[in-house]
């Protein structure tokens, strides 16, 4: 399987609202809460920037935002796959190449926060837990990584 990791263009903008809105619907929580939410299908065209997908085969499969803070932290805002690759190693390589070019860029710690069924991800990915949060629909963790 050939992923190509490309930073995200304005032209993708549709594509991530549908994919984020995908990928979240897909875990079955939360459907109508989900649903009554305008933005939950939208990407924010400011933060396209900050955004690289993935492609296969020319199809958008998945995306990351890593936005940057003030001094040498960012946020790790969005991590979507398509439902059909989870667990094909696409949201890893997502993870790595935005570490990579966070830190040529100077950042040197990454915070997340994510509900329980992403948690082992990023633990696997080297985040430790930092702080317990509470979300719109549920309780969270903030998770923080520092880079190489």
């Amino acid at each position: 399987m050939e992923v190509l990791i490309r930073a995200a263009h304005l032209a993708d903008k549709d594509a991530l609202g549908t994919l984020k809105l995908r990928s979240t619907l897909a875990w079955g929580d939360h459907v109508d809460e989900l649903l009554a939410l305008a933005e939950a299908g939208q990407f924010s065209a400011a933060r396209l920037p900050y955004a690289m997908v993935a492609e296969l085969d020319g199809v958008l499969v998945g995306f990351i935002t890593v936005v940057p803070e003030t001094g040498t932290e960012a946020e790790l805002e969005d991590l979507f796959v398509a439902p059909e690759l989870w667990r094909m190693g696409v949201g890893t390589r997502l993870l790595n190449e935005a570490e990579h070019r966070a830190a040529q860029l100077g950042i040197r710690s990454l915070h997340v926060v994510v509900g329980d069924r992403a948690r082992s991800f990023y633990e696997a990915s080297g985040f430790l837990f930092a702080a317990t949060v509470d979300t719109e629909f549920s309780h969270a963790v903030r998770m923080r990584k520092t880079l190489p």
